[in-house]
C-alpha cells in the first residue's frame, strides 16, 4: 500500500488514478482549498491595465479563482497576456479562456522557472497567482531575475479538523509514501509524528523537496520529475513494483 498526499479537492481523482491502474493506495487530504474572490477580482481589475504582462498560474486552484473572477466580472482575458501554468491541469482549468497557456515538460516550480519566456525578465510585467502562504521559490527568482513582480493570493489552504482518507490506512502495510509539495510533505509529518514517517521510502517532485525532506531526517527519498497521477504511477510501477 502506498500513502499518496493531496489536497482535498485532488483526493478522489488522484484516488480512482491509482485504483484503475491497479496500485493499492491511500489518497491522504489534509488540508482543504478556499478561494479568496476579493483578491481575485482585483488580478481581473490589473489584467485589464497590463495588457502585455505575463501571467504566471502556480496551481490549479489559481487558475479556477481567476477563471470565476473572470465569469463574475463579465471581463474577457486580454487576448495580448501570455499566460504560464505549472502544470496541464492548471492550463485545462482555463479551456476557452486563452488559445495559448505555455506549461514546462517538467510540472514543477523549477520547471516553471526554465521555460524560456522567464529567463529574462528584466522591466517585465509579471502578474504571479498563488495561495496564501504558498511556495515562495517562483517569487524569489522572477524578482532576482528583474521582474516588475504583482503578487495575489487568490485562495488559502485550510487544514481539515482531522485528515481525510480515501480507504482505511495500515501503517504496517505502506510501501513507500507519495507527497507533490512541501507544504503537504510537512504537513504529513506534523500530524503522524507518531507513526516515525521517517522509516518508509518518499517519492516527490523536486530536489527542493527532497532536501526539505532531508532537514526533517528523512534519508530515503526518490524524484519524479512530474506531479501528475498518470507519471507518479508509472515510476511507482517501474520503481517500487
Amino acid at each position: 500500500m502506498y500513502l499518496v498526499t493531496r489536497p482535498e479537492p485532488k483526493l478522489a481523482a488522484s484516488a480512482q488514478a491509482f485504483a484503475q491502474a491497479e496500485l493499492c493506495a491511500s489518497v491522504v487530504a489534509l488540508q482543504t482549498i478556499k478561494s479568496i474572490p476579493s483578491q481575485a477580482l482585483k488580478s481581473c481589475e490589473w489584467l485589464c491595465q497590463h495588457s502585455s504582462a505575463i501571467v504566471v498560474l502556480t496551481s490549479k486552484a489559481a487558475a479556477e479563482a481567476l477563471r470565476e473572477a473572470l465569469t463574475s466580472a463579465a471581463t474577457q482575458f486580454p487576448p495580448a497576456n501570455r499566460i504560464v501554468a505549472v502544470g496541464k491541469g492548471t492550463a485545462d482549468a482555463l479551456a476557452g479562456l486563452s488559445k495559448m497557456v505555455i506549461t514546462p515538460e517538467r510540472e514543477s516550480s523549477e520547471g516553471l522557472l526554465d521555460l524560456p519566456l522567464l529567463h529574462d525578465c528584466t522591466s517585465q510585467h509579471i502578474l504571479l497567482l498563488k495561495g496564501k502562504g504558498g511556495r515562495t521559490h517562483i517569487q524569489e527568482t522572477l524578482v532576482a531575475r528583474g521582474a516588475q513582480l504583482t503578487i495575489f493570493d487568490v485562495y488559502e489552504r485550510i487544514t481539515l479538523a482531522s485528515p481525510l482518507f480515501s480507504q482505511p490506512i495500515n501503517w504496517k502495510a505502506i510501501n513507500g509514501i507519495v507527497a507533490t509539495s512541501g507544504e503537504q510533505a510537512q504537513c504529513l509529518l506534523n500530524t503522524y509524528q507518531a507513526q516515525s514517517l521517517h522509516q518508509y521510502r518518499w517519492l516527490t517532485v523536486s530536489e527542493r523537496i527532497a532536501e526539505q525532506l532531508r532537514q526533517q531526517g528523512i534519508e530515503q527519498i526518490n524524484i519524479c520529475t512530474q506531479a501528475n497521477d498518470l507519471s507518479l504511477i508509472a515510476w511507482i510501477k517501474q520503481n517500487w513494483e
